[in-house]
């Protein structure tokens, strides 16, 4: 697991993190409520989820997307969602993970992909031809351009160990994307983590010890 060199993006610890849902089902909230929750045996916060428009986290409950600010950067953006998630009631265990893997960006964590340790021998071509778009970005048109940096954003463009709190490359972190076969060179593929790793649960612990004498 790693995160962006900038302590100011990681919470207080020890304070109370008001999260406040903006719409959704009673049965959507508890599920992200017990998934949530998964990371607080690991971290100094304390959750509390409430109803309304006013939180220092507010979730939309959105079809289509998930997403979250990273760390405090949700105190930037004090009229807008911070956090949008997408129900799944038939698929509990997916939209747990995914519940994880955005209440990871908001603890202040990036995607593990990116690592600056990571060495995943990306296929870029065949990457590329999968989006529609050629490996010259001079022949790119405005919305190639857009997916070409979405694509480095979301995959190859691994953080600056010089500028990153960082742990050893993590496969099996719920910040980890999905990575088909048909996307590297030889036998490299990853399936959809769905738990906590031990290495996300010590980063975590890391970033938000205990007071020593607990």
């Amino acid at each position: 697991m790693w995160a962006k060199n900038n302590p100011a993006k990681f919470w207080t610890p020890g304070s109370t993190l008001r999260i406040a849902f903006l719409n959704g089902t009673q049965e959507f909230k508890d599920a992200t409520i017990a998934a949530a929750s998964n990371w607080l045996p690991h971290i100094n916060l304390k959750f509390d989820f409430v109803e309304g428009e006013v939180g220092d986290i507010r979730i939309l409950s959105q079809e289509g997307t998930f997403s979250s600010r990273i760390g405090t950067d949700a105190l930037l953006h004090p009229d807008e969602p911070t956090m949008t998630l997408w129900p799944h009631p038939s698929l509990p265990r997916y939209f747990a993970a995914n519940v994880m893997h955005e209440f990871g960006h908001m603890l202040g964590a990036e995607h593990e992909q990116t690592n600056p340790t990571a060495d995943i021998p990306w296929d870029k071509p065949a990457i590329y031809a999968q989006f529609g778009i050629t490996a010259d970005p001079e022949e790119d048109d405005s919305q190639a351009s857009v997916t070409r940096k979405r694509l480095h954003d979301w995959y190859f463009d691994r953080g600056n160990p010089d500028e990153s709190i960082y742990s050893e490359y993590d496969p099996k972190s719920i910040m980890h994307y999905r990575i088909s076969q048909s996307w590297t060179i030889g036998d490299f593929q990853l399936f959809i983590n769905l738990d906590l790793s031990e290495k996300d649960k010590i980063f975590m612990a890391n970033a938000y010890p205990c007071p020593a004498s607990e």
